[in-house]
């Protein structure tokens, strides 16, 4: 599911995507990807908070693995 803002029926500015599976992005889309700043939260509790580019973990972020690594 997604919620947030579009441009040309596309994911552009800022939204948030859950799966199923109970992950979840919020952050920076552009042209339907995430791109910009974003909190990725993976399903097993860890998760990135950082930049990213074209759909990918890109340039500065901090990831955090469930055990507080």
């Amino acid at each position: 599911m997604y919620e947030g803002y579009w441009r040309d029926d596309l994911q552009h500015g800022h939204g948030k995507e859950s799966w199923t599976d109970g992950s979840i992005y919020e952050g920076e889309y552009m042209a339907g990807k995430k791109h910009g700043i974003g909190l990725y939260s993976w399903n097993d509790g860890s998760k990135y908070q950082g930049e990213w580019f074209e759909n990918k973990i890109k340039g500065f972020g901090t990831y955090s693995w469930l055990d507080g690594r």
